[in-house]
């Protein structure tokens, strides 16, 4: 085990290393290692106006907030961009969102905000660029 990670494998360390390790492991299709660094009363926040929208408690709440995304959507994040600004960090990504039904695309920067205290992220709120642009996608020519 490393000097900067604990027994639980959260990354010690500034609220932006926390956040840089989230995205390396998310990257490196680590999910389980990326679940490791929230909180257990961590929760989310996605628009209201999509499908998967509103709070999500926990991780549990997390793991159902992904499902209901991917019944809809994939998506592909690039350029991702993560900034500190004390206990608050802010990650700006471009994301292209496809629909599975109609194999619709649209690209969208998506800003986040994590709060980070104690080595763990305790919330995300998410605020993609064009909601709109997203379920049109979704909608049939």
């Amino acid at each position: 085990m490393s000097d900067d990670q604990s027994a639980g494998g959260t990354r010690a360390g500034s609220p932006l290393q926390v956040v840089e390790e989230l995205a390396r492991r998310f990257a490196d299709g680590d999910r389980d290692g990326a679940m490791q660094l929230l909180d257990p009363d961590f929760r989310i926040q996605q628009p209201a106006s999509l499908p998967h929208g509103g709070w999500h408690q926990g991780r549990r709440g997390m793991d159902e907030m992904g499902a209901a995304f991917s019944r809809h959507w994939e998506r592909k994040i690039q350029n991702p961009r993560i900034l500190a600004c004390g206990p608050t960090v802010i990650q700006i990504t471009t994301q292209t969102w496809t629909a599975k039904n109609t194999g619709r695309s649209a690209t969208v920067d998506v800003v986040e905000l994590f709060s980070v205290g104690e080595g763990l992220i305790s919330e995300i709120r998410v605020f993609q660029q064009d909601t709109h642009l997203l379920l049109a996608t979704l909608e049939p020519h």
